[in-house]
């Protein structure tokens, strides 16, 4: 029988946990860009992803769906949404109408979505889950639920994540997310306001239900004055705060560059070329936005982690301003993000054990955040407002 669980439909299944993020063989993937977009598979890998299922496709010339004028040349994206965010369709559409705009006006290089066979931007396909028997056909036994499935065109690039940057990407960094909030500051989609994800800085609060995932008293009381200052500091001020459509998650791994020689190095230097997965994109505060950039790009800064941020702010500044009053939260903002990630990050991989992607802020974050929360914030706006200075 079909129940409900959570609000996920589940069949035969006592944990509907363990069918959250999708099971999707690559024959399965394959049939689906077949059977939806009507695209003949050529080559097909499987991407990493927090919870969804991400598949980089290539294709035969021929294919069978009117609503595709031409072929992208560089392939596609195959997304198979989580179920928890599959049953949120009206979000999915807000994150779709997004692309749409931005990809429209040519603002940002962003993912551009496909309509399948049907003219829609996605659908909602049902999904068997991983037998505990090995691979026996799927019959009405195996566990399943409803996933949203998306296709967008491929960007080609290199991920942020593990490149040796000169400082000055970070300043690019900056530039291309004040040039996306500057892009989206009259966009409005009614899906927005349904939004409230645990990824939200505005939640920053709420980890404190998750404090017994931190192993060691030492960090879990680093945490938990990070929260309180953030409860004291931001929150406070929250209402006052200037508000719009935001990515919500300006990291290393969803940050495209494009390598280039450096003439004076000789070396390698790369140009920020987009940004990828809207999939945490809400309405919330600007001053979080740039605050999320900075702790990402200070993961994996090399030589001066604790300056990275004048760098990411004087680019961003230069397309949106922030307030004094934004400005002096900035330093628990990015404190904020460091505890959020770690802490969740524990969470997650605590319900996905082996799965190391979820710790992939835990590799340096607890030494960054000990290090940067430690600082005095006078010493801290110093150092950032001299290499803001620099650039003008």
């Amino acid at each position: 029988m079909e129940g409900i669980s959570n609000g996920i439909p589940v069949n035969n299944c006592s944990e509907s946990e363990q069918l959250v993020k999708p099971y999707v063989p690559l024959d399965v993937a394959s049939e689906l860009v077949t059977r939806l977009y009507g695209l003949k598979v050529q080559s097909i890998k499987e991407l990493v992803s927090y919870d969804d299922k991400n598949f980089h496709i290539k294709v035969l010339e021929d294919y069978d769906n009117a609503n595709i004028k031409e072929l992208c040349p560089h392939g596609y994206i195959l997304k198979v949404l989580n179920a928890k965010d599959s049953q949120c369709e009206s979000i999915i559409d807000a994150q779709n109408a997004v692309l749409n705009h931005l990809t429209t006006n040519k603002t940002v290089t962003c993912p551009r979505p496909i309509l399948n066979k049907g003219g829609k931007f996605k659908s909602l396909e049902k999904l068997y889950g991983k037998s505990t028997e090995g691979d026996e056909p799927v019959s009405s036994e195996r566990p399943y639920a409803f996933y949203i499935v998306r296709l967008y065109a491929f960007i080609p690039g290199k991920l942020l994540y593990g490149k040796s940057c000169p400082v000055h990407v970070w300043y690019k960094v900056g530039l291309l997310c004040g040039t996306l909030d500057k892009a989206l500051k009259d966009f409005h989609h009614p899906g927005y306001k349904q939004v409230d994800s645990l990824w939200s800085l505005k939640q920053i609060p709420n980890l404190v239900k998750y404090l017994h995932v931190i192993k060691g008293p030492k960090r879990k009381a680093l945490i938990n004055e990070v929260i309180q200052a953030f409860s004291d500091e931001v929150m406070s001020q929250y209402d006052k705060l200037p508000k719009g459509i935001i990515h919500g998650d300006f990291n290393e791994q969803n940050i495209l560059l494009e390598e280039q020689a450096n003439q004076e190095t000789a070396g390698k230097d790369y140009n920020v070329v987009g940004i990828l997965d809207f999939g945490d994109s809400h309405y919330s505060c600007y001053v979080f936005e740039v605050s999320i950039a900075i702790m990402y790009m200070m993961l994996e800064d090399t030589v001066d982690p604790l300056a990275v941020g004048g760098h990411v702010l004087a680019g961003y500044l230069k397309e949106w301003k922030l307030t004094d009053l934004e400005l002096s939260l900035i330093k628990c903002c990015v404190a904020g993000r460091f505890a959020q990630s770690l802490t969740l990050g524990e969470y997650s991989y605590s319900l996905d054990p082996g799965n190391e992607y979820l710790m992939t802020s835990a590799k340096k974050g607890w030494s960054l955040l000990e290090n940067f929360w430690r600082v005095p914030k006078a010493e801290l706006y110093s150092t950032w407002k001299k290499i803001i200075s620099s650039y003008k």
